[in-house]
């Protein structure tokens, strides 16, 4: 399935706008064309790079590609073609990523399709501020959804400004969990000094009876109990640190 002819002017090209001059974008970011920059792959932008307006169309159509599969991937409730070129509007605006991992997703994959505007909604802010021209590509894509249309309202009905073109949406920063807040890694923790105290005394003792530092390492490493707290205390550390991991990549 392919973003259509009428979503593609009245949503991305509407928003993103066109230049054929490269610039930096708000975060430093040598951009060109309808927001393609050197991350999306061919061509690389470089400083002072001049394009044609069939060459900013041809970097749009390969860029699209990325999206339009992505979105295709992710989705798996049929969608009718308003509703794909929302959802390919929202990725390039925001981000295969966060569209990944947003409620937005999950809401139509479980065909909650009225929920979907008040979820786009969500998306209007950058830099923890809300913007303008966000607000106003919401907007626009939340009426595209429901109608297969671009319904004008008198706060949408001026073209965005330059600035609000190269706006890109993040979500509400989400608190950091970090391993004290974890129970799963605390629970390891616990368990792998709760299950070698006992080992640990006849650990002691053996190591309190040894004669000399040879036959000390040689009856710990014969002694059952000690093999056994140092399984327990490995254990331990895998889990913990699995869910370190977890947490970094997931943030749960």
């Amino acid at each position: 399935m392919q973003m259509s002819s009428e979503g593609l002017n009245a949503l991305l090209k509407q928003f993103e706008g066109c230049k054929l001059k490269a610039y930096k974008c708000p975060a430093g970011i040598l951009t060109i064309g309808y927001g393609h920059t050197s991350a999306a792959g061919t061509p690389t932008v470089m400083d002072g790079m001049t394009i044609t307006q069939k060459q900013a169309d041809d970097i749009l159509s390969r860029d699209l590609q990325q999206y339009e599969a992505a979105v295709t991937m992710m989705v798996h409730q049929p969608l009718i073609q308003n509703q794909f070129d929302v959802l390919v509007d929202f990725a390039y605006n925001a981000g295969a990523g966060n569209l990944r991992s947003s409620t937005l997703l999950k809401k139509v994959n479980a065909a909650s399709f009225n929920s979907v505007p008040a979820e786009l909604m969500k998306w209007t802010k950058g830099g923890g501020k809300e913007l303008p021209g966000l607000v106003r590509r919401r907007h626009a894509e939340a009426n595209w959804w429901v109608n297969g249309e671009h319904v004008e309202t008198t706060e949408q009905s001026e073209e965005p400004s330059p600035d609000e073109q190269e706006q890109r949406a993040a979500p509400d920063p989400v608190p950091v969990r970090t391993m004290a807040d974890s129970k799963q890694g605390n629970a390891a923790l616990l368990t792998a000094s709760l299950g070698s105290f006992g080992a640990a005394k006849e650990v002691v003792a053996q190591a309190q009876d040894a004669s000399d530092t040879a036959n000390q390492f040689i009856g710990l490493f014969s002694n059952t109990n000690f093999l056994i707290m140092v399984a327990i205390i490995v254990l331990a550390a895998a889990i913990w640190f699995w869910r370190k991991k977890h947490m970094e990549t997931y943030g749960v």
